[in-house]
């Protein structure tokens, strides 16, 4: 692979990976404002019947936040470790993409009922996202899948 491309990608996954930093520090410091830091009107209004709910849904953003940005750093990571050496397309990949997928089945899931829990609603709400985005995700690990044997196989060719 041409050193050119190699670099366009590093630098583009270390861009990648800094915006994911921002968008993870944003986030919990907007969390932070509505649990502690904001003025009494602006706080999460807690239900005492259902503040279990509220912080599965609260946890749940944080954590799911976190894995994805570490599934996200492993794949990145990996990737440039794998065009070192000239591998394109690295298989280790293909569960990294999987267990983001997994993941964004509860990351999507709690980002629809987010701002009620906010808000003091307790309702809770399931959208069509909560299995598109997932299933998308899993279509492209099994196209990533079908392009690293794709390489795979190339290589054998030759």
């Amino acid at each position: 692979m041409k050193t050119k491309t190699l670099k366009t990608i590093k630098w583009l996954s270390v861009a990648i990976l800094l915006l994911a930093t921002v968008f993870i520090l944003f986030d919990l410091v907007g969390l932070a404002n509505k649990l502690w830091l904001a003025s009494e009107g602006n706080r999460i209004v807690w239900m005492p019947d259902h503040k279990a709910w509220q912080v599965f849904i609260l946890a749940g953003r944080v954590v799911t936040d976190i894995l994805l940005y570490v599934f996200l750093f492993c794949f990145l990571v990996k990737t440039d470790k794998a065009m070192k050496s000239g591998v394109i397309f690295p298989k280790a990949n293909i569960s990294v993409i999987r267990w983001a997928a997994l993941t964004t089945i509860l990351s999507t899931f709690v980002q629809s009922n987010y701002q009620g829990v906010l808000e003091g609603d307790p309702v809770s709400v399931l959208e069509s996202n909560t299995f598109i985005v997932p299933l998308s995700i899993f279509l492209f690990a099994g196209l990533y899948k079908m392009a690293y044997l794709s390489a795979k196989d190339s290589n054998l060719a030759i």
